[in-house]
């Protein structure tokens, strides 16, 4: 993966990075992200709900979000959206 990617909001980012992981596992997307800020898991409360994470870039922006499939799927206080419905 591309070690000249600067990550500096996963929301408006993100486009570029799930075609960049295309075709990862869960597990080698959210490790690639690790190395580019710091990514906790939020704990769950239902077995139903998807694994979420609370992820932080080195520039101090930050979202909750989890992954279905290849793409990123942010979580608000009222809302969620994929990054192809935020444009």
């Amino acid at each position: 993966m591309s070690a000249n990617f600067h990550l500096i909001d996963l929301v408006s980012q993100a486009s570029a990075v799930q075609l960049l992981l295309r075709g990862k596992l869960a597990d080698e997307k959210i490790g690639w992200l690790s190395s580019h800020g710091v990514i906790t898991p939020v704990p769950k409360r239902s077995p139903e709900v998807p694994q979420t994470f609370w992820f932080e870039t080195r520039t101090g922006l930050s979202c909750a979000f989890f992954l279905d499939g290849e793409e990123f799927v942010f979580v608000g206080d009222h809302t969620t959206f994929r990054a192809s419905e935020s444009r």
